[in-house]
């Protein structure tokens, strides 16, 4: 309810200033997302569905057919081991498939069918990923979980003809399953598109146990307290491709170019189930950047600690209408008033991403949010109000033999105090941060450069990885940059000064 309540102050917010010339700056979204680490891919994308969960204390990325359980560390950044499962059960390889996580179980659709696999007991030092059932015939590409029961559509925007429209018989569906016996999901319920005012169906999602369900010509919300037959509670005229949830008291109904927000009310209210629209939120004005069309991308995540939306924002590529590559964040910051008539809007912060590529399944954890990209891997990205910098230097070339100098850069909502450079987690010392202040580096908070005097020349061959952590004055410590450097191994690691004539 922490998002609710702030939404509440926004909107008492906006009706006391007025005036836009009385918004301080302090009104402002201000929450950048920087690239602070990555973590490789070890197999290809179009393998296997993909989606990312939290867990506890764990967080699961599937990609590619390969599971990965990292920690969330106390320093709120990736692994540098975490635990690798290869699913060799996983029959799916529809990279578009459906995915959706509850309660330690990992549910899977797609050309295979449904597929439902337990992760309670994945962890480090724990047992691999176990196949519980696959049902065939079960084809969906959005999934929704609550409790025992379980909804997928195969979206009507994928057909190959035009729901609701001319062609005789297309239609599509959401099926509604019991699986309080993941070995055997029985189907209870299916809500046709043929018998319901509206249109073809896109996307589902689960608020308060109510099931949402997002279409061609509007938005409905029903109760499945007896999941055998769905009851129609309320309803918006406002359809949608895709829904962002936080499970609770928001849902946002999104398509390429907007999202809505509504409110749910919750149980034990008279209009419980209800959907109140709230926030209205447009692509970021981008479009002069990009040659082709740009969209939101179908999929966003809720920040209930910092209370924000996440999205991201895709060129498109207007042959196949599918994202050609994701190029920025687009955050909506539910703290500061909505203000218009300013670009970026008051509300609003604009990041680009790095790797050109498509990037999935945003997840916010903490400070940090994470990506899985096509080509890169997962990324993880720093939030508002941490620290922030980057490393320098990438390779060996440029390194002296006998010591070499590796410089960059911090800052911070406080004044960095110190930075440590690690390499595959062993400590190379602490960094000189007496450098003039970097004004090339665009920030609302002053950029101190750091630099420190090492010697790497016995460092094995392979790929390494090269960490940087700042402490704050308040004696926060952070992980704030990696990078991965691959080295040739002595004596190639360094090259040797040329002899000056006279010496």
């Amino acid at each position: 309810m922490r998002v609710f309540s702030r939404i509440a102050l926004t909107l008492l917010a906006c009706l006391v200033l007025l005036a836009p010339t009385a918004l301080a700056s302090h009104f402002e979204a201000d929450c950048p997302l920087r690239l602070v680490a990555a973590a490789a891919p070890v197999t290809n994308f179009g393998l296997s569905p993909h989606g990312a969960f939290r867990f506890g204390n764990q967080f699961f990325i599937l990609r590619g057919q390969s599971l990965t359980t990292y920690v969330v560390t106390d320093l709120g950044d990736l692994q540098t081991d975490p635990r690798q499962d290869f699913l060799g059960t996983l029959a799916g390889r529809e990279a578009n498939g459906g995915v959706t996580f509850n309660n330690g179980f990992l549910f899977i659709s797609s050309d295979a069918g449904l597929e439902i696999f337990d992760l309670r007991s994945v962890r480090k030092g724990g047992s691999a990923p176990t196949l519980v059932s696959r049902t065939a015939g079960l084809h969906y590409r959005r999934l929704a979980v609550n409790g025992n029961v379980l909804a997928g559509v195969f979206p009507s925007t994928d057909y190959p003809c035009y729901v609701g429209g001319p062609t005789i018989n297309c239609s599509n569906s959401v099926d509604i399953y019991n699986i309080s016996n993941m070995n055997a999901p029985v189907r209870v319920a299916t809500l046709s598109s043929a018998t319901t005012s509206f249109g073809g169906f896109n996307d589902v999602a689960f608020n308060y146990g109510y099931l949402v369900v997002t279409a061609q010509n509007g938005t409905a919300v029903y109760s499945i307290s007896n999941p055998a037959a769905p009851t129609l509670i309320s309803s918006a005229p406002n359809p949608g491709t895709f829904l962002v949830s936080n499970g609770a008291n928001l849902v946002g109904v999104g398509n390429d170019t907007s999202i809505l927000t509504f409110a749910v009310v919750s149980p034990g209210n008279s209009n419980a189930g209800t959907i109140i629209p709230m926030f209205l939120h447009t692509v970021a004005t981008l479009r002069i950047e990009h040659s082709n069309p740009i969209m939101f991308h179908p999929q966003a995540t809720f920040d209930e600690q910092g209370g924000r939306l996440i999205t991201m924002v895709d060129e498109l590529d207007p042959q196949t209408l599918q994202p050609a590559r994701t190029f920025a964040f687009d955050v909506f910051d539910y703290a500061v008033p909505m203000f218009e008539g300013k670009d970026p809007r008051e509300y609003e912060q604009v990041s680009y991403t790095q790797s050109d590529e498509v990037k999935y399944n945003p997840l916010a954890i903490g400070p940090n949010v994470y990506v899985v990209g096509e080509i890169s891997g997962l990324q993880e990205y720093g939030a508002c109000g941490q620290m922030a910098g980057r490393i320098e230097w990438d390779g060996t070339a440029a390194l002296p033999c006998g010591g070499a100098q590796i410089h960059g850069w911090i800052t911070g909502t406080n004044r960095i105090a110190n930075v440590e450079i690690l390499l595959d987690g062993g400590s190379l010392g602490s960094a000189d941060m007496n450098g003039p202040l970097r004004i090339d580096i665009p920030s609302t908070t002053p950029v101190q450069s750091w630099r420190i005097n090492v010697s790497l020349d016995a460092t094995k061959s392979g790929e390494h990885l090269m960490t940087a952590i700042g402490t704050d004055v308040n004696g926060n410590r952070r992980q704030f940059a990696s990078q991965r450097i691959l080295f040739p191994g002595p004596p190639n690691n360094c090259f040797q000064r040329r002899r000056v004539s006279g010496q």
